[in-house]
């Protein structure tokens, strides 16, 4: 026979097993109940009150009814408390699990900053020389690639796994975004490295690069020149124009005013309105970005450059040097005569050169960008809107060429120009024009040639101008 147990449905419910200190009170019970006893004999012979052994024959009653009566089907309904703290709790294990993962993630970020570090601390030295390409067996993988750059790309690439974007991982290490994507695209593609030319090949490329001034094409610099492929063309170009813009930038001649007041400069910006068109006539000063005077008219002529050299003199005093552009406006009587009257010397630069005035069209580039963000421009008198425009510029904008200073804070700490300073400049700069002039030939040069080197060897040699070959401009 068999030995298992026997299984039963989950709504059965087996014949209880009746302790044998309990039997008399059972069968007491049911003695009572058949009508064969009444309570008071089944009480005395138990030995119990007969009130006790009614309490307990009801309540055995009352459990059997209990269990007669039909119970709704489904599920028991949890209690009102118990569900709370179940939801409580799957709250908090979900809460743990996201501070779990949020942990392994910043002991992955220290992991990886500290592999930054170290890599740092090893780049500083002497690296030994290595392939461009590498094979793709060493390649798959970026932490054991033999290029220079492989711990770095494989740190950035684990940052970039954490939800660290790319531009933010490489900044971290120091380097821009598409620096990595590319050191990541030479790891990916590695067959794709340009093949190198020989040393006379790449040399004879190079020089026709620099003979034609970067225009020429990589198609048709492979083509000019036998032995060179399209793609080794186009590496040699890139490479001879970042050398030339190098050069160009080292051969910079960087000129700046040491002292604010000394020069001022005007340039004129038109303006497209419903009444036709306007010119707005802005004063700067040339040391520091700080406009002076601002002034709106329908005519660009001889009186507004009056009338705006004589309220600027009136509000900022007079300059040593009045810079301005050949237009007929500042070179007429009226204006010479004003000049010439607070003992102003007019300063102009060579034809057709408009990087001599590059700091009045920097300012420009900033009055645009300003007066593009308004929705409508015709919808303000222009007047007060420029004006407000320069209060803003002057007062609200700390600048990095200034220390984190504004332009009004540096402008209101100049030092005034006295009366001797200028007539021992103007002084200079007359015996330096004689100088000058007579060594040049006037055929082919401007007539002011003399007096604008005067100027600016005047102001050079004063103190107030000072020339750096190579600066960052």
């Amino acid at each position: 026979m068999s030995t298992e147990p026997v299984k039963h449905s989950r709504s059965y419910t087996p014949s209880p097993a009746l302790p044998p200190e309990l039997m008399p009170r059972m069968a007491a019970i049911v003695q009572v109940l058949a009508g064969m006893k009444t309570v008071s004999q089944a009480a005395r012979e138990l030995g119990l009150s007969r009130n006790h052994f009614q309490s307990i024959l009801h309540r055995a009653l009352f459990t059997m009814i209990e269990s007669l009566a039909a119970k709704p089907a489904g599920r028991r309904a949890k209690p009102a408390l118990q569900s709370e703290l179940e939801r409580r709790m799957k709250q908090l294990e979900r809460a743990n699990a996201r501070l779990q993962k949020r942990l392994e993630a910043t002991n992955q970020l220290l992991e990886v900053a500290g592999d930054l570090l170290q890599g740092r601390r090893h780049s500083a030295g002497r690296q030994r020389r290595v392939r461009k390409c590498a094979p793709p067996s060493s390649a798959a993988s970026g932490e054991d690639s033999e290029e220079p750059h492989g711990r770095l790309l494989a740190a950035v690439e684990r940052l970039h796994r954490l939800g660290v974007t790319m531009r933010r991982a490489a900044a971290l290490c120091g380097y821009d975004a598409s620096t990595f994507r590319r050191w990541r695209a030479r790891v990916a593609w590695p067959g794709r490295c340009a093949h190198q030319p020989a040393h006379g090949i790449a040399l004879r490329a190079t020089q026709l690069v620099r003979d034609l001034h970067g225009l020429i094409g990589a198609s048709a610099l492979s083509h000019g020149i036998a032995g060179l492929t399209r793609r080794a063309a186009a590496a040699i170009k890139a490479q001879t124009l970042t050398a030339l813009e190098r050069e160009r930038k080292a051969a910079l001649d960087h000129v700046c005013l040491t002292q604010p007041g000394v020069m001022r400069g005007m340039d004129a910006m038109y303006f497209a309105t419903p009444l036709g068109v306007r010119y707005a006539l802005i004063g700067a000063d040339a040391c520091v970005p700080y406009r002076t005077i601002v002034r709106v008219a329908e005519h660009y002529d001889a009186s507004l450059v009056a009338e705006l050299l004589e309220e600027d003199i009136h509000r900022h005093g007079a300059p040593l040097v009045l810079r301005a552009d050949r237009a007929r406006a500042h070179q007429t009587p009226l204006v010479q005569a004003l000049l010439a009257r607070h003992q102003i010397l007019l300063l102009h630069g060579p034809p057709r050169y408009p990087c001599f005035y590059g700091q009045l069209e920097r300012q420009n580039r900033e009055h645009r960008a300003w007066l593009a963000a308004l929705s409508d421009l015709s919808a303000h008198p222009l007047q007060p809107l420029l004006e407000h425009m320069l209060s803003v510029l002057n007062t609200r904008w700390p600048r990095r060429s200034l220390h984190w200073k504004t332009a009004s804070e540096v402008w209101n700490a100049r030092a005034p120009i006295s009366l001797a300073t200028r007539c021992a400049f103007r002084a200079e700069v007359h015996n330096r024009t004689r100088q000058i002039a007579c060594g040049l030939q006037r055929s082919s040069q401007p007539a002011d040639l003399a007096e604008r080197l005067a100027i600016e060897q005047t102001l050079e040699h004063m103190g107030y101008l000072r020339r750096q070959i190579g600066a960052k401009c």
